[in-house]
Formats: C-alpha cells, sequence, structure tokens
C-alpha cells in the first residue's frame, strides 16, 4: 500500500482506512463468521507472517484464534513456513497505532502458542526471516 507520496507501508486513504466492515448476514453452518487478520506479510508464496493487534487486556477469541491456527498449519503442512505474532497495545481509538514499535505478546509457530511481552513486532519478523533464510527458504 503507497501514501500520496509513493511510501510503501503507510496508510493511503486514511478516512477509508478508518471506515468498518460489517460481516451481519454471513453467519456459516456451525455459527461460524468471518474473522479478521489485521496484517499479512506474503514472502512470494514462500512464506509467511500474520499479524493481529489487540487491545492490551483483550484476549484474542476463540474462533479467531481456531482460524489462526488452522492457516498456519495448513500453510506449514504445504512446506510453507508460517507464523502469526499477536500484538497489544492501549492506543485511543482515535491514535495511530505504529505496528512495527507494539510488543508481541503471543506468537502461534510449528502447532504451538508462545507467550512473550518483551520484544517489538519488528523484532520478530527480523527473526523469522532470519531463521527461514538459514532453512534455505526464500524470502
Amino acid at each position: 500500500m503507497y501514501d500520496q507520496n509513493g511510501e510503501r507501508g503507510r496508510i493511503k486513504h486514511i478516512d477509508r482506512y478508518k471506515q468498518l466492515i460489517s460481516y451481519e448476514g454471513l453467519e456459516r453452518h456451525r455459527k461460524i463468521t468471518p474473522t479478521d487478520i489485521d496484517g499479512m506479510i506474503d514472502y512470494n508464496g514462500n512464506a509467511f507472517i500474520f499479524i493481529e493487534g489487540k487491545l492490551e487486556n483483550k484476549q484474542i477469541d476463540f474462533g479467531q484464534k481456531k482460524a489462526i491456527e488452522n492457516v498456519i498449519n495448513g500453510l506449514c503442512e504445504a512446506g510453507k513456513p508460517s507464523c502469526c505474532l499477536i500484538f497489544r497495545h492501549n492506543q485511543k481509538p482515535d491514535e495511530l497505532i505504529i505496528a512495527k514499535d507494539c510488543i508481541v505478546s503471543e506468537v502461534y509457530y510449528q502447532h504451538k502458542w508462545r507467550y512473550y511481552n518483551t520484544k517489538t513486532v519488528l523484532y520478530y519478523v527480523d527473526e523469522f526471516e532470519k531463521h527461514w533464510k538459514k532453512l534455505g527458504i526464500l524470502i
């Protein structure tokens, strides 16, 4: 995504960015409903990092957690290393959240949730990239 100055990663249309999407009426069998993921890095189809932000004291709900596990497990079983980083923030609704600087509280990788609370999203992205490069994954 590019902003008006051509800078990657910046919000292009702030008015649209704040627009909510309702999934009302999309309840499916077993009462499942769509979920969202806040961010994804696609390494040319070879590996993936999913990123989800939550308010400081809000837990990830069961359905979203299960969806994350299923997507990542499926990708890994297909030979595409993947993980999910859950970060926490306490910004007010009108404040911009700078994801790279937020602290990661949970990481889902290799069929397991791991709990942390000291390193940033950027730190973990860098670490996974280094790890996957060592394994010979083209990122």
